[in-house]
């Protein structure tokens, strides 16, 4: 009797699973695909509905006490570990001389068991102390990128988006601090893929984001160590994945100047929750639930913001940021800077775009 009670519970469920596979026998490819895009999109729909952030920008509340309250979760949800953080042991090596730039490897520590590589390209033109741009590459083969050194034809046409820069700094008058990130190029585990890496440091407690932003962080302490460098003027950039780790330095690091974020400002509704799926490393535990990315400009008040969006950019759709634009506008406003935020749209892809985004940059460094 018990055998016959479980048979007739497990028959709708066997019934189920035969009609599903007689569905999928009966179905083409793209059919399946198209059922399965139109389910996750109404799975993420509402994982959006359901969600209200409980610490948005409100033009009513007192401005300076909800930055306080936003960047401390902010920093909790970044998990970054409090200072000190222990000795930088800089190691610096000259690599390169020519009549624009010379370009030093160097390494630091930004916390135990991570080395930090990068470059450090000092401009010919000027008088030191430099500002300092600090440059940070995306979802690539590595730093190299930024200094605009190919090794492969896949380097050569990212390089040809825009992203050498790098030498775009130092070409105009900026210091260039160009760092590797945790995941990519000289510091990616073999076989290990980005999201794979991301996925692990989660199930740690640590987003690698967070982990990012502190080396960014450890950068300018390294920076603030050198009498050839001006820890009063110093930006942070990125395309994609650099333009994320950018902005969220920017929200918890008031050193940050000027923070310029190219293809990685949105809201998240059209982002990180759209489909589909982004790489993990963006992913950060329970920030919806606290802000939205518009919201979460406001912590860069009354420091400098360049946002650099694309008209073809899948990843960050253009209506979507200049919705996203107008609350980064109102907190600008409530800081008493209006001026200092900024939108230039790019007629093109997920790239960056020196000719429009550089005039902004070097007013700002005018204006200092």
């Amino acid at each position: 009797m018990k055998t016959a009670t479980m048979f007739h519970k497990a028959f709708p469920l066997r019934c189920a699973v035969m009609m599903a596979a007689g569905l999928v026998a009966a179905m083409g490819s793209a059919q399946l695909a198209e059922a399965a895009d139109a389910d996750q999109s109404e799975a993420a729909s509402t994982i959006v509905d359901r969600t209200t952030p409980a610490m948005p920008f409100d033009p009513a509340a007192d401005f300076g006490d909800w930055q306080t309250r936003l960047r401390k979760r902010l920093v909790d949800i970044l998990a970054l570990p409090a200072g000190p953080h222990g000795p930088l042991d800089a190691r610096i090596e000259r690599q390169e001389k020519n009549e624009q730039y010379t370009l030093d490897r160097l390494e630091f520590t930004s916390e135990p068991g991570e080395v930090v590589p990068g470059y450090l390209l000092l401009p010919k033109n000027g008088q030191p102390p430099y500002p300092v741009m600090i440059c940070l590459q995306g979802h690539s083969p590595g730093m190299h990128i930024s200094i605009g050194r190919a090794n492969t034809q896949r380097d050569q046409r990212s390089i040809d988006g825009g992203r050498d820069i790098a030498v775009q700094a130092v070409a105009r008058g900026w210091a260039a601090f160009a760092i590797e990130q945790r995941g990519f190029g000289e510091r990616a585990e073999k076989g290990v893929a980005c999201r794979d890496a991301s996925l692990r440091a989660l199930h740690c407690g640590r987003p690698i984001t967070g982990g990012r932003v502190l080396d960014v962080m450890r950068a300018i302490d390294l920076i603030e160590s050198r009498t050839d460098l001006d820890e009063r003027r110093v930006g942070c950039m990125g395309n994609s994945a650099g333009g994320t780790v950018t902005f969220y330095a920017a929200c918890v690091e008031p050193r940050i100047r000027l923070a310029v974020v190219s293809c990685a400002f949105c809201p998240f509704a059209h982002s990180w929750l759209a489909l589909p799926a982004r790489c993990a490393c963006g992913y950060l535990p329970g920030i919806y639930a606290v802000a939205d990315m518009p919201d979460l400009a406001g912590l860069i008040a009354p420091r400098h913001l360049l946002v650099v969006a694309a008209t073809r950019d899948s990843l960050a759709p253009v209506e979507s940021v200049q919705r996203g634009f107008q609350t980064v506008q109102a907190a600008f406003q409530a800081a008493g800077v209006p001026d200092h935020a900024r939108l230039v749209v790019g007629d093109g892809g997920h790239q960056f775009y020196p000719e429009i985004a550089w005039p902004v940059i070097q007013a700002v460094l005018e204006s200092w």
